[in-house]
């Protein structure tokens, strides 16, 4: 009886070691975790993955708000994200976060409530063709990294009111693309870029379709996709011999290509 006592007093205190080994090796894993996970730095491969987990929209926004962040928002790389379904919010927060500037990007379901200050009862407002807005760049768009065809992100750069009600909202998404670049050349020949205004959404979540020029007739004209050259206009985006470039924060004057009625507040 007494041998067996001793065997399993020995037991017990081989187990209670073997515990109190492991144990700060636990807790130093899961330190170890938690650290990780602090300083985890977002990039376009996670936005991706995130995606693929089937994480909305509003999760994956508000992950980007909190984290830190390495995005590659060149044409290229967010034409790529487009192509496995990244939302046009994700990438105007993932944009606004490699920039610097507030992450303020609403979910499709919360633009109304996000972009809008509540004024009353929703009113049906009719937005006439050819209203025109201002939109401003989000980063700098050159002539010598963009190609014909590459997708841009602008947004809204004032409230668009009409009798004193908002239809399109400050830092709604405006959705372009790259309508023509050259690279600049030698013998002092510039680069040459030129961007289209495609649309962007009223404070309802419709689509509205943009123009660039104020006029919406004539036979070259592109309805939607009228090229807004940047080239040779007002702006003096182009220096003889120079790369042509946009930068970011540029303010340009679109209109809307059709007539909508919205529900506004």
């Amino acid at each position: 009886m007494k041998r067996f006592l001793s065997l399993f007093l020995t037991c017990v205190l081989l187990q209670s070691a073997f515990c109190f080994v492991l144990l700060p090796g636990s807790v130093s894993a899961q330190k170890a975790g938690a650290i990780a996970k602090q300083q985890e730095t977002l990039n376009n491969e996670s936005i991706v993955e995130m995606i693929n987990k089937e994480l909305s929209e509003a999760i994956i926004i508000a992950k980007i708000k909190s984290s830190k962040a390495s995005f590659d928002t060149s044409a290229s790389a967010l034409q790529s994200l487009k192509k496995v379904g990244v939302t046009d919010a994700v990438i105007m927060a993932m944009v606004q976060k490699a920039s610097g500037m507030e992450v303020t990007a609403a979910t499709t379901t919360g633009s109304v409530s996000a972009n809008t200050e509540s004024s009353g009862p929703a009113m049906s407002v009719s937005i006439p063709d050819g209203t025109e807005l201002k939109i401003m760049t989000t980063e700098e768009i050159s002539g010598q990294k963009v190609v014909e065809g590459d997708p841009l992100s602008f947004k809204v750069a004032e409230d668009i009111k009409i009798n004193g009600r908002t239809v399109i909202a400050k830092d709604t998404l405006v959705k372009g693309t790259v309508a023509a670049a050259k690279k600049k050349g030698f013998m002092g020949r510039g680069g040459e870029l030129s961007v289209r205004i495609e649309s962007t959404q009223t404070v309802d979540e419709q689509k509205i379709k943009l123009r660039a020029s104020k006029s919406g007739t004539g036979g070259d004209n592109m309805g939607s996709t009228v090229a807004l050259t940047v080239l040779f206009g007002p702006l003096g985006l182009l220096r003889k011999g120079k790369e042509a470039k946009i930068k970011a924060g540029t303010v340009l004057t679109a209109y809307t290509d059709e007539a909508k009625t919205v529900m506004a507040r």
